[in-house]
């Protein structure tokens, strides 16, 4: 009866341990943090061209307000420069206040007719960017689309439909609802905006 009280009590024991084996064997995944951006995170420990745009931590970590509409005056300019992968225009932001004020990542650029044809900017390259604006200079992001017809082809957004330009800054508030914009060029003489493909790419920023 000893003998065979002391099998039952193995055999439990060795299922025990079997149990206890698998269990050891299970993968806990990680998940990516919802709803978390490839070009609004800040660059840390980066060193920028200047205090007026500079990669850093975060606009809490760092005190800095996150610019909104009412601290900044855009302008968006028609470029000179007419050589092959040369930006179309240059889109300029200023902040009107005395505090400095941070851009963390790309303001959302729109041009549009209406309810008709709309094109929106994205980003030209992944890395992310943060713009510290503290009044003393100004920076400016590079656009980058195609403004004439081929030969033969049509344009998406004809300038003769005069069509808007509006612009907001990165993460903007419910109720920022961005600014109208007018492309001028480099006098300062309002041109009419025309986008013939379907795509507009802002550049890296970089001081003005």
């Amino acid at each position: 009866m000893a003998s065979r009280t002391a099998a039952v009590s193995l055999i439990g024991l060795a299922m025990l341990l079997a149990a206890t084996a698998c269990g050891g064997n299970e993968t806990v995944s990680t998940q990516p943090v919802p709803g978390a951006s490839r070009t609004t995170a800040p660059t840390a420990g980066a060193t920028g061209p200047s205090a007026s745009a500079s990669p850093s931590g975060s606009s809490r970590a760092t005190g800095t307000t996150a610019c909104a509409t009412k601290h900044l005056r855009w302008k968006l300019t028609r470029a000179d420069s007419r050589s092959h992968g040369a930006p179309t225009a240059l889109l300029s932001a200023r902040t009107t206040g005395s505090r400095p004020c941070a851009l963390d990542g790309y303001p959302e650029l729109d041009v549009y007719v209406g309810k008709g044809p709309s094109v929106s900017s994205t980003p030209k390259s992944t890395k992310p960017v943060r713009v510290v604006l503290n009044g003393a200079r100004a920076v400016e992001f590079p656009v980058f689309y195609v403004p004439t017809a081929t030969q033969h082809g049509s344009c998406f957004i004809p300038g003769r439909d005069s069509p808007r330009i509006s612009v907001r800054p990165p993460h903007a508030a419910a109720r920022d609802y961005g600014a109208f914009v007018r492309l001028t060029d480099a006098g300062g003489r309002r041109l009419r905006a025309q986008v013939c493909g379907t795509t507009m790419q802002l550049g890296s920023p970089r001081p003005r």
